[in-house]
């Protein structure tokens, strides 16, 4: 209830904020700067308040129990506060409150600033339609937890990072509309713009190479884009942006061009939203790793993109007449028509992957949900590439000196990308059964498995490779019950390129599973005898379970030895660890205890020494100079921040 109070706060400031800036032209920027700090305020707080009961383990809360645990570790806590689709939504509405209270010292006109806050009331809306502070509705003594996929430094960074850039697109856009609103055919907006739009196009862009880089360190699939339609939700405002900003640099030059950069601006904020939309509607659930499960607040989105687009469209339009009209380009050897051309190849990738990834709606619409596959973007965007990079190479021949030094090095790196994405792909892949101590000859470099090593009390284990002497480790991490959360690839990396080995899941045949009855003997195949002494049930002080224990003597007629497994009881049911016996001669794990504790069900599991033994299945990837990727997002970030400092 706090926490919506807050956020209540935060779109009455908003609301204010964006009437005063609408009432008057020149509004006093004094109230302006209180109301635009009070909304960041409340906002701000409300961010801390869900800060605050993730670490507070308050699973009163359905947002913290669904995405947080008391042994999450504590940067991913501060992760989880995004991980979901609420959070994901405060963030970008923490973000686009405190770019407007800063908006707000600068020298921006009325008008806009009523965009903007427009738009902030619309993320409050949505936040509030969707609240991260809603009670749960059962009793809850422990949270879910992260995904073990997310729990890793790169996708703790990379929302925030896809967020800057989202709200800061907001910037240029309400620029655009409030100078249509002022003085259609005014200048004055495209330098402010210009770095808006450099800042926000720098950030959305290493947000989705963060992204991509995640996607090969960790999934284990080989590759660093699958043209999953959430990846290319932020693909396609990312094409759009870069549009902008070539369109805002020529319109500087030519006033004519401003019709182009205005449309532009409500094209590329609009596809911002829409990537929303198709992402947390639901409408993907089937056809993206990535999406969240379809939820009410679907149509919601969708109404404030239409606001966006239609609302950006319209003033458009009704201003028309008043943007200056003439000649774009006299000659096709100008370099006006060669970046107009590069723009037009950008608008079509853009549309391309625009068609791909609204397919599941589109043929929803027309009758059975359908996608299209990697092959349609690969070969219908491939030869626009191949033409946009052989453009850009005529350019910088041509007109290189007209370019800034930031521009050169953002334009070499993303030259240098598409090179490094065709070299990468040339790669060999080939499917290999690897035996304990065999040395194998794979893709032309030696390889020895050295089995499975175990860590921290089960919860991760290793697959351990040598590679032409070196050792590299493929990381699994393991579930309560040991079983596979999260499996991620072992890199070899050198100057070639890097050796990609992704493990299959190991398939664990030889499971025996025992029932036990209180004081009677029984035997597993493997000859050792188990007595179930007794068993109890810890409860909390409301009563519930937490955790069951059972004592279980194991003897081989000789010695005897008394072990204590136990399993930590969850409202879904529970978790439980295998334990070692006869100095790990055998491993069990406590799987079921009956409601009158007369009765006990056991897993008799592989000891660790014959699992690290089993023979592994991996495929291995080459993948040649790949580190030329990496090296050219680098420079394409690099350059744009020094355009901005220009």
């Amino acid at each position: 209830m706090t926490g919506n109070l807050l956020l209540g706060g935060g779109l009455t400031a908003a609301l204010a904020t964006m009437i005063i800036c609408f009432a008057q032209k020149i509004p006093s920027a004094r109230l302006v700067k209180i109301c635009a700090g009070i909304s960041a305020g409340f906002i701000c707080a409300a961010s801390l308040l869900l800060w605050l009961l993730i670490f507070e383990n308050d699973f009163s809360v359905e947002y913290v129990a669904a995405y947080s645990s008391t042994t999450l570790p504590t940067i991913y806590k501060i992760s989880a506060f995004w991980a979901g689709q609420q959070g994901s939504f405060l963030l970008w509405l923490l973000i686009h409150a405190m770019v407007g209270a800063f908006l707000t010292f600068r020298r921006t006109s009325a008008a806009a600033l009523g965009i903007y806050f427009l738009l902030q009331s619309v993320l409050v809306f949505l936040v509030l339609a969707k609240s991260p502070f809603a009670e749960h509705s059962a009793q809850v003594f422990e949270g879910v937890g992260l995904n073990p996929l997310l729990q890793d430094f790169w996708m703790a960074i990379h929302p925030p990072i896809i967020f800057v850039g989202y709200a800061l697109l907001a910037v240029p856009f309400a620029l655009s509309l409030g100078s249509l609103l002022t003085e259609a055919a005014s200048q004055s907006w495209l330098e402010e713009a210009r770095k808006w739009t450099l800042a926000a196009w720098s950030f959305l862009g290493a947000g989705i190479f963060i992204g991509g880089y995640w996607a090969y360190k960790v999934l284990g699939w080989g590759g660093y884009w699958g043209w999953d339609p959430v990846e290319n939700s932020s693909l396609v405002p990312w094409l759009l942006a870069a549009v902008l900003l070539h369109l805002i640099n020529l319109a500087r030059k030519k006033s004519v061009v401003l019709a182009q950069a205005h449309v532009a601006a409500t094209f590329t904020y609009a596809l911002v939203i829409y990537g929303t939309f198709l992402t947390r509607s639901g409408i993907l659930g089937d056809f993206s790793v990535h999406s969240f499960a379809g939820t009410s607040i679907g149509m919601t989105i969708a109404l404030a993109n239409a606001l966006v687009l239609i609302g950006g469209l319209a003033i458009i339009f009704a201003k028309a007449k008043e943007l200056p009209q003439g000649e774009l380009y006299k000659s096709y050897g100008e370099s006006t028509f060669i970046i107009l051309l590069s723009c037009l190849l950008l608008i079509f990738i853009a549309s391309i992957v625009w068609i791909g990834m609204s397919m599941p709606l589109l043929s929803q619409l027309a009758g059975e949900a359908a996608a299209v596959d990697t092959d349609f973007y690969i070969k219908s965007t491939a030869p626009i590439a191949l033409a946009l990079a052989a453009l850009m190479i005529f350019t910088f021949i041509k007109f290189g000196r007209m370019i800034s030094l930031g521009g050169k090095i953002a334009h070499a790196g993303f030259l240098l990308m598409l090179a490094a994405i065709v070299i990468s792909a040339q790669g060999e892949t080939v499917t290999q059964e690897f035996q304990t101590g065999e040395k194998v000859s794979v893709a032309g470099h030696e390889f020895v498995y050295e089995g499975q090593v175990f860590y921290e009390n089960e919860r991760r284990k290793f697959y351990v490779y040598n590679v032409d002497g070196e050792i590299v480790r493929a990381l699994t991490k393991l579930h309560g019950n040991g079983e596979d959360a999260a499996r991620e690839p072992a890199i070899m990396r050198n100057f070639s390129g890097d050796v990609y080995i992704a493990p299959h899941a190991a398939k664990i045949e030889d499971i025996q599973e025992m029932l036990l009855t209180k004081n009677l003997f029984a035997m597993d195949d493997g000859g050792l005898g188990y007595i179930f002494e007794d068993a109890q049930i810890d409860r909390d002080e409301n009563d519930q379970p937490i955790l069951a224990t059972a004592a279980i003597t194991i003897t081989d007629g000789e010695i005897s030895e008394v072990i204590h497994p136990t399993i930590v009881v969850t409202p879904d049911g529970g978790s439980s660890q295998s334990m070692e016996a006869f100095n790990g001669k055998r491993r069990v794990r406590l799987t079921g205890v009956s409601g009158d504790l007369e009765k006990i069900r056991l897993e008799i599991l592989p000891t660790f020494d014959k699992l690290s033994e089993m023979p592994i299945t991996a495929t291995v990837s080459t993948k040649p100079f790949i580190w030329l990727l990496w090296l050219s997002v680098t420079a394409i970030c690099l350059g744009t921040l020094i355009s901005i400092r220009n």
